[in-house]
């Protein structure tokens, strides 16, 4: 689950801007462009800095006010901040920690031979730290702030921590990942004016608390777990990357045309709807229709007619092609007989059959001997498929025998089509289409490539009430762990669940499952009955169903909120076919 914090403050409000708005210390490990500018910018608000570095070298020159790397502006704050005895710099981790009150991380995690991460800095920091924390009775945060593989600080430098300090994360030290955006030579300013701040946290209580440092530099804190936060940097600065690759291609093809590609690129970046905007950037399936496959061929074919080598857009139709075979993997999984597809035009409200990615997925489908159905309102079989024979000059064999065998494969109706189907492939958001997803046979797997259910608006809905989460039934194992590792604290002790579900097959099916997790199950089966069992109770979360009789989850929820006692905070997760799907026994999508 990934929210906004907004905090009461406006990111460039100049009175509290850079203030101190807590009086907790702040120990930094490893100054190197991270720390040293967090180390130089946490001390101009005012905060005290304690910098922690093995290189003798470097501790001496910054104690002397000087920068030991070149970046602008940095040396006049470390100048400020060692002579008005804000940083301070040392080499004994232990006094570090103990001296203070959070822990930010900035070692180096280079990469290997085989291009992996190397941990060995940051295993060897959180050693240290974990063997202060044992010394320490104070609360104390860990923020890493290296980049490394999303699951590492949970599943790697978690358990160094819990190990060297025998505590347990979430009671004896919190722990978070804050990812830095920083840029070498606009580090200072990027400090002070962030294009985002993300703090992943395995608790509440360790995201609001790094949070807090971040007072009057920016409104909008973004909160998520650790997992999330981790990805966000790679991922940023892959796209990073891949512009510059993409640019550079590009104006390699405008400079043997004789185009002026810096005048091309300063026009394409004025569209701030399509080309330099959040569309287009939610990963699902494969693109189609009459333009971008065709554009993507024909300026390959320019570079190369040119001899200009463009891998990055040469790569473009192929990756396109490993999506649809993706997505024909994962309806092949279960080795369906008959496969239905809800919509076959390259997206909805069209009749446009031109390269629609859906063709080539059905014909690997046919080519395995399963039975093709479909339903498509907007599809006309003689103009649709007379389109798509004069665009598609370029493809042979089965799509061109397919396109033959279309009419067979209508069905007049949803229901007819998804009538006897071991499938249901969702490829148009069609709202229309929901009622056949929700009410299908148990038996029917669902492959949805388009995230029918949206969850955005249904989320709303649930979280208006005081709902925390969402999950899909039916729940898998794993889904479940992770509701109960995002939502409760770690410990070795069994949880106290409430389940509140009125259908008594599913109810077993997730008790079993929770049960399996070592954790203790009460059932409800009406919301009045999840109400009364929280006022008599004590529960570490719950997991609610939205539809029950006598008094539906949403009202549950709402009134629980309303308790006077601890329980009106305790977790609830919705269980709902109306949100977010999330992958499931017989619900799976592409990208999840």
């Amino acid at each position: 689950m990934t929210t906004i914090i907004n905090l009461p403050y406006a990111p460039n409000d100049k009175p509290s801007f850079g203030k101190k708005k807590t009086c907790a210390r702040i120990s930094i490990f490893g100054l190197g462009y991270v720390g040293l500018v967090s180390a130089a910018c946490f001390a101009d608000c005012g905060y005290h800095v304690i910098g922690v570095d093995p290189d003798v070298k470097k501790r001496y020159i910054i104690r002397e006010g000087k920068s030991p790397i070149v970046e602008p502006g940095l040396e006049k704050l470390l100048a400020r901040g060692t002579s008005n005895g804000l940083i301070r710099v040392i080499s004994d981790g232990v006094d570090a920690v103990l001296e203070t009150d959070i822990s930010f991380v900035c070692v180096g995690t280079p990469s290997k031979t085989d291009g992996s991460c190397d941990l060995k800095y940051l295993r060897s920091v959180s050693l240290q730290i974990g063997k202060a924390l044992a010394k320490k009775d104070k609360y104390h945060v860990v923020v890493f702030r290296s980049t490394i593989p999303p699951g590492t600080t949970r599943n790697v430098l978690l358990p160094i921590l819990e190990k060297a300090s025998g505590k347990k994360a979430g009671e004896g030290f919190g722990v978070s990942f804050h990812p830095e955006f920083l840029r070498e030579s606009t580090a200072i300013s990027d400090f002070f004016n962030p294009p985002k701040t993300v703090i992943g946290g395995i608790d509440e209580r360790s995201r609001l608390l790094v949070a807090a440092f971040y007072h009057g530099i920016d409104k909008n804190i973004i909160e998520t777990n650790l997992e999330l936060a981790e990805t966000v940097k790679y991922v940023d600065n892959t796209w990073h990357a891949l512009k510059v690759s993409f640019s550079n291609e590009i104006g390699n093809i405008c400079q043997a045309l004789k185009i002026d590609s810096h005048k091309v690129m300063d026009i394409f970046v004025q569209d701030t709807k399509l080309n330099i905007s959040s569309y287009y950037m939610k990963p699902g399936f494969a693109f189609g229709g009459s333009c971008l496959p065709k554009d993507v061929r024909e300026i390959n074919h320019l570079a190369k007619s040119l001899n200009v080598p463009t891998p990055v857009l040469g790569s473009i139709i192929e990756s396109n092609s490993n999506q649809i075979s993706h997505a024909a993997q994962m309806i092949k999984s279960s080795k369906p007989d008959v496969v239905t597809f809800l919509g076959i035009t390259f997206k909805m409200n069209t009749d446009d059959l031109r390269e629609s990615p859906i063709l080539p997925l059905i014909s690997q489908l046919v080519a395995e001997g399963i039975k093709i159905k479909f339903f498509d309102p907007n599809l006309n079989l003689d103009s649709s498929v007379l389109h798509h024979i004069q665009h598609s000059k370029h493809e042979k064999g089965s799509i061109d025998q397919l396109v033959e065998l279309l009419p067979a494969m209508a069905s007049v109706s949803i229901e007819t089509a998804c009538e006897h189907s071991d499938v249901i492939v969702v490829s148009h958001n069609d709202m229309a289409y929901r009622s056949a997803i929700i009410n299908r046979d148990p038996h029917q797997r669902v492959v949805d490539l388009v995230r029918i259910f949206g969850g955005q608006n249904n989320w709303q809905e649930l979280a208006a009430v005081g709902m925390d989460d969402y999950v899909q039934k039916p729940a898998s194992l794993e889904t479940l762990q992770l509701k109960i590792n995002q939502w409760t604290r770690p410990t070795e002790k069994a949880l106290n669940i409430l389940l509140a579900e009125d259908e008594v097959a599913n109810a077993a099916v997730i008790k079993a499952k929770l049960s399996k997790l070592g954790h203790n199950v009460r059932i409800a089966t009406t919301g009045f009955e999840a109400l009364r069992a929280v006022r008599y109770e004590p529960f570490d979360l719950i997991f609610m169903d939205i539809k029950m009789p006598e008094m539906c989850g949403k009202e549950a929820t709402s009134r629980i909120r309303a308790l006077d006692s601890s329980q009106a905070s305790v977790p609830i997760v919705a269980l709902t076919a109306l949100a977010a799907p999330e992958e499931s026994a017989t619900y799976a999508g592409i990208c999840w």
